[in-house]
């Protein structure tokens, strides 16, 4: 089943795509949930924004882990800023024919960006 949002950055407050996407419950019951496994999921910076976005998978880290783009091993890819005639960088996981592709677990993929206001397109293919 796919599951597409267009999601709002707070700068410096990391989303959780489980919890945005009104799959999962936020705060500690996130942290108790067993992995919800998505064969692709794909994000980009959307046209209008003008800040960098971050893209965080915490696979390896305990449960509970608060996501911080400047820890670490959080930070898998940073993406382009968006202009007012074009979008920005992107990102995908998972795509079929990529070697050690999917599944990820959607607890731990968070999003974040240095510019409050800007948008962030997420599509995920949950693995039903």
């Amino acid at each position: 089943m796919r599951v597409n949002a267009v999601l709002t950055i707070t700068a410096g407050t990391p989303i959780n795509l489980a919890v945005a996407l009104g799959i999962a419950p936020n705060g500690a019951a996130l942290a108790a949930m067993n992995p919800i496994p998505v064969n692709r999921w794909f994000a980009q910076m959307l046209t209008g924004g003008s800040g960098l976005g971050y893209v965080m998978d915490l696979e390896n880290f305990a449960a509970g882990t608060q996501a911080n783009a400047a820890t670490q091993g959080h930070l898998i890819a940073q993406l382009a800023p968006a202009s007012a005639q074009a979008p920005g960088g992107s990102y995908g996981d998972g795509i079929a024919g990529i070697p050690g592709g999917g599944p990820a677990d959607l607890t731990k993929l968070w999003i974040d960006g240095n510019h409050t206001g800007d948008t962030m397109a997420i599509s995920v293919s949950l693995r039903v």
